[in-house]
């Protein structure tokens, strides 16, 4: 028997942790689950075996391990709860609907002892784990300049439907905040350290605080230079789509497919070139992905056995450090920020 794990919200992200925990093959046994919509709590039950707890205070007494996948403004509280009754925990991304948030969070998590994971899950992903080992290979030479582009339809539709994403007060902002934490804390593994950003942001859709399209320039501290774009539109045809392309000095690494299984491309100087994708790509990737490549399954290992979870709160405050300085830049129309300065 492994141990019970319990889900406070039950919605999109929180079925797909529960289909990655099944697909993982480590052993656990479903504990509780809570959410405000009843319906929707019932309806998860139903597709995992879990049970249904009439309060997120049962869930965390009826685990061992604990899920945190509710709107984000009750992250901070539910993860105090975990602390409380000493269960590690798993909270999604973004960590707070604020900076100052994400910190207090993060020192509490680290000073609670206890196995912590956050929803940064591309940093187990074997597309991107193959691109920063390409761009690692002394044979590219060192990375120059990196374009990331990220869009999918506002996710208040959709086979998303999550209409708090409309809610500054539930989500703290929109597109860059809510979605493209994942992108930034991409740039950070793949290249390395910011040290300045610039930002534009608008809100077409008239949504207050929630920004719709961000266009951001990156300076990193390695010298290289790049540029984020991430939009939120109403092409219901495009889902979550991610172009990335990586120009080092003697190779030309690209992203286009799948989040996890690629296909990665690459083209080097001396006129060859490669793919990967798959399962060659997972196989190759595996022994780069540390506990296990699928983040779930890393998330119970490590708590079964006292590990840290990777990646934790600390590795997310820094993603959430670059946005709020992008943020700043953007409200003071463009000028550079340099995220060490952003405080609390």
């Amino acid at each position: 028997m492994g141990p019970r794990i319990g889900f406070i919200g039950t919605g999109h992200i929180a079925t797909f942790h529960s289909k990655m925990l099944r697909r993982s093959g480590v052993e656990i046994d479903r504990g509780p689950c809570f959410d405000i919509d009843t319906t929707r709590a019932e309806t998860f039950a139903r597709a995992s075996g879990a049970e249904v707890a009439g309060s997120a205070e049962e869930v965390v007494e009826g685990s061992d391990l604990v899920y945190i996948t509710t709107w984000t403004s009750e992250h901070e509280r539910l993860v105090d709860l975990c602390i409380a009754a000493e269960r590690p925990f798993f909270c999604e991304k973004p960590l707070s609907t604020s900076f100052a948030g994400a910190e207090r969070m993060t020192r509490r998590a680290i000073d609670s002892g206890l196995v912590h994971q956050c929803g940064l899950i591309l940093r187990r992903s074997p597309a991107y784990l193959w691109a920063r080992e390409l761009i690692e290979d002394p044979a590219a030479g060192a990375v120059m300049a990196v374009v990331f582009r990220d869009d999918q339809f506002i996710p208040i539709q959709g086979h998303y439907n999550s209409s708090w994403r409309a809610d500054i007060d539930k989500a703290g902002a929109g597109t860059l905040l809510e979605h493209s934490i994942h992108d930034v804390d991409m740039l950070r593994f793949l290249v390395g350290d910011i040290d300045s950003v610039s930002a534009h942001a608008t809100y077409r859709h008239g949504i207050p605080g929630i920004d719709d399209s961000v266009a951001s320039t990156i300076s990193f501290a390695n010298g290289a230079i790049g540029t984020l774009t991430t939009v939120w539109h109403d092409n219901l045809s495009r889902p979550s789509l991610r172009r990335v392309e990586i120009f080092c000095e003697r190779r030309t690494v690209m992203l286009d497919g799948d989040d996890w299984f690629g296909p990665v491309r690459w083209s080097d100087a001396d006129g060859t070139t490669g793919e990967l994708a798959g399962e060659d790509l997972l196989e190759r990737t595996t022994p780069l992905a540390a506990i296990h490549p699928n983040p779930d399954a890393a998330f119970v290992l490590a708590a079964g056995d006292g590990l840290g979870g990777h990646p934790d709160f600390s590795v997310a405050l820094e993603a959430h450090r670059v946005v709020e300085a992008m943020y700043a830049s953007s409200r003071s129309g463009g000028s550079p920020v340099d995220p060490a300065e952003v405080s609390p």
